[in-house]
């Protein structure tokens, strides 16, 4: 006995092996290789120890070799390619179900240890027992409110909830989806008896499934969810699972025929269109989360934080008492907040939010170690005050305090969980203090917001879709096992040409939308992909496509193909200044500074008088070699410009080259004296000296300079020789130099 299980032990794959082979398996089914997908499989599935696998496995074998057969001799199947397509997606399926079933055994991941734990539940009992509850519940609710038996009901819905969990583990961990329980979860997310919470829960099961195994039965279920269903929050879940999974699984979507038949009734949903893009939009703007986290984390909450001991001193400074909810209506405190810097670091925030943004990721996601988050399902649960946890965390007094937080803006359904959680954790004393405050807040939004009722409902969809995305990305960026499943919020969110979906996503508005997301948030590569595919399905041109197109070229250093779009932008807008300001800097970055002068001469004749667009001119003939011609610009961007003096530092430059070393030296002594000098500064007056043979004031210079870079000697000599062609004409070898920064890092003698 002992023999023969070292033996079985000795024979199994590692999970390493298992899915090493399963990638060779699908790389041969995507390349149309399926002899040797077939092969592969066979060796795959003799170590599978369910005889029905192999034996369905030796069918889908047996039909391939008749189709081959048929083929070989002439004979011509109208219905081929439709058997092939049957074939590819059972070969598909079987794969996964051999990795599941060399694994589920003994394998620590979330999926496999439901799958053990359920293996001998039924979907039909779990549901007749949930519906029992949900009976229960009405029952116990039908009774006036003040003499409800408010422990009775508490504990029945602990067991609704519990009953959900179970039906969301069973259905999310099940593969394939046998046709009985397909029937079973149609049905259920087609009641209207059932919770909305509890068919929303529904849907996210059927697509965590997808995002471990690809089932195209819950993809199915998912797509005439969306068409059917009347519920907003459940039809926007299950359009946001099907778009993710499809991109997911492009091609093995791709090779569906059975999908389109579903697609096609899912696009005649009124708000299909609206809805796509709604969607797109807010999955690809989860690409914003981490900078977004990171500007609230290190820039906005630091200095507001670092402004508020200040301002507290000197409101207190002015008045013994004060209420802080007056401070926006007394014009001298609100001075203050924006003397202070904390104004415009609120005003950011709050922009932030009304853009959309994740602003709260960074506070809640220290709050997701309760216990109720270890519960995989209830990172997809929407908030309902009627559930056990907001119950408990509010008693009967408080219900107008629940229904609020369900109403809290900004707030997603996963964060208004933490919110309640952490609530309930506090003392007493305090816990009253933030719900006292936090209902006096709520008042006030919830009037502004009767006073905005009809935008509000317009914008309800949107941001039931957008709540439900954050739910998502906190799950996929924060729970403790996220790697056992496909990181989908990693991947990249290329929605174009979506199979069997490409009219929709692929659409000019959305595009053009997308792309300038990207753009506003410095993604040029995404922009430049978006912009080029919104060309593309454009019969005539939009000129300002071709202008943001270049810009994002420019910034990515693509300089030729940034110039190409300005041009042709040109063509359109011969007197926009912004291009024409691009046009000729991507001319100077080329080192082409007689054309870039051509364009500075025109932007000049356009809008006279501006110094910057002076200074450029004059950094095109210094560029050009024509140094003399450029320090007359200088001079006069100089008069033009009395308070800042930007031309001091390229009219001290020119005076070197020219000779004129006096002028130089005093403008240096200026730029040096008003306390702004850089690195370069101190290096060109240093130059400035060494050519005038004053070497001892040029090292002191050189020794400046070298502090500023701190203390790295390589970067000041790199700066140094840069400039040896100049020197050079003025009689400066390279030993010189060599000698002169050889003394400039030499310790310095004692007195």
């Amino acid at each position: 006995m002992l023999f023969a299980r070292f033996l079985q032990q000795k024979d199994s794959m590692t999970t390493q092996e298992i899915l090493k082979q399963r990638d060779k398996i699908v790389a041969c089914i995507d390349k149309q290789e399926l002899t040797q997908a077939i092969e592969k499989l066979s060796q795959l599935a003799s170590s599978v120890p369910d005889a029905l696998l192999r034996e369905h496995l030796e069918q889908v074998k047996m039909s391939y070799d008749f189709m081959l057969r048929y083929l070989s001799q002439g004979v011509l199947d109208p219905q081929r390619d439709d058997v092939l397509c049957h074939i590819v997606n059972e070969l598909s399926s079987l794969t996964d179900q051999c990795v599941i079933a060399l694994q589920e055994r003994e394998s620590p991941q979330v999926i496999y240890a439901r799958r053990r734990e359920l293996s001998n539940v039924r979907l039909n009992d779990l549901l007749d027992q949930y519906r029992t509850q949900v009976n229960k519940i009405s029952l116990l609710q039908s009774v006036d409110e003040s003499q409800r038996d408010q422990q009775a009901l508490l504990q029945v819905t602990k067991q609704r909830e519990q009953c959900e969990t179970t039906i969301f583990n069973k259905v999310w961990s099940t593969f394939p989806t046998p046709k009985g329980d397909a029937e079973l979860i149609e049905q259920f997310l087609a009641d209207e008896t059932i919770p909305v919470p509890a068919r929303c829960l529904m849907v996210m099961a059927l697509f965590l499934g997808l995002m471990k195994f690809y089932d195209e039965t819950k993809l199915t279920l998912l797509i005439d969810t969306y068409a059917s269903c009347h519920e907003t929050d459940v039809q926007l879940r299950a359009i946001i699972a099907v778009l993710l999974t499809m991109n997911s699984y492009r091609q093995r979507v791709q090779r569906s025929r059975n999908l389109k038949r579903h697609i096609d009734a899912m696009t005649e949903v009124t708000s299909f269109t609206d809805d796509i893009a709604m969607v797109m939009y807010r999955l690809i703007s989860t690409r914003n989360t981490d900078r977004v986290t990171q500007q609230v984390t290190q820039d906005i909450i630091p200095d507001i934080i670092k402004a508020s001991p200040d301002l507290m001193r000197k409101l207190r400074d002015r008045r013994a008492e004060f209420d802080p909810d007056e401070l926006e209506g007394n014009p001298e405190w609100q001075q203050m907040l924006e003397d202070n810097g904390v104004a415009a670091k609120m005003e950011q925030f709050s922009q932030l939010q009304q853009e959309g943004s994740d602003v709260l990721i960074s506070m809640f996601s220290r709050l997701k170690s309760f216990p109720f988050f270890q519960t995989l399902s209830n990172w997809f649960l929407p908030y309902h005050s009627s559930h056990s946890v907001v119950m408990e965390s509010f008693g009967e007094e408080d219900k107008l305090m629940r229904d609020m937080i369900a109403q809290a803006p900004f707030m997603c359904n996963s964060d208004r969980y933490s919110f309640c959680l952490t609530l309930r954790s506090m003392p007493e004393s305090q816990r009253q203090l933030m719900v006292s405050q936090t209902r006096q807040q709520m008042e006030g939004l919830d009037e502004l917001e009767a006073e905005q009722v009809i935008e509000r409902r317009n914008q309800r969809r949107d941001t039931i879709a957008t709540r439900c995305v954050q739910d998502l990305y906190r799950f996929f960026k924060l729970f403790s096992r996220r790697g056992e499943f496909l990181a989908v919020m990693d991947n990249e969110m290329n929605f174009t040409a979506l199979p069997y979906l490409a009219t929709y996503t692929d659409a000019p508005e959305t595009l053009q939308v997308i792309a300038e997301f990207y753009l506003k948030n410095e993604f040029d590569h995404d922009a430049v992909k978006y912009f080029e595919h919104l060309l593309s399905t454009q019969e005539q041109t939009d000129p300002i496509v071709l202008q943001k197109l270049g810009f994002a070229h420019e910034r990515l250093g693509n300089t030729r193909e940034a110039l190409k779009q300005y041009k042709r932008y040109e063509l359109a807008n011969d007197n926009d200044l912004w291009t024409l300001r691009h046009i000729a800097s991507c001319y100077r970055k080329l080192h082409i500074p007689d054309k870039a002068l051509e364009y500075y001469e025109r932007i000049d004749r356009i809008k006279p008088g501006q110094v910057s667009t002076t200074l450029n001119m004059g950094h095109a003939l210094l560029e050009n070699g024509r140094i003399d011609e450029a320090l007359q610009y200088y001079f006069k961007a100089d008069l033009m410009d009395e308070t800042k003096h930007r031309a001091w530092r390229p009219i001290a430059w020119c005076d070197f080259l020219l000779g004129n070393d006096e002028r130089s030296l005093d403008y240096y002594n200026r730029i040096i004296d008003g306390g702004k000098a850089t690195m370069s500064d101190y290096v060109n007056r240093g130059h400035v000296h060494l050519c005038g043979q004053r070497i001892v004031e040029a090292i002191a210079d050189y020794r400046q300079a070298l502090a500023l870079a701190g203390n790295d000697g390589a970067a000041l000599r790199e700066t140094v020789l840069a400039d040896l062609p100049h020197l050079r004409v003025r009689g400066i070898t390279q030993q010189d130099v060599m000698l002169v920064l050889d003394a400039v890092e030499a310790p310095l003698s004692p007195a």
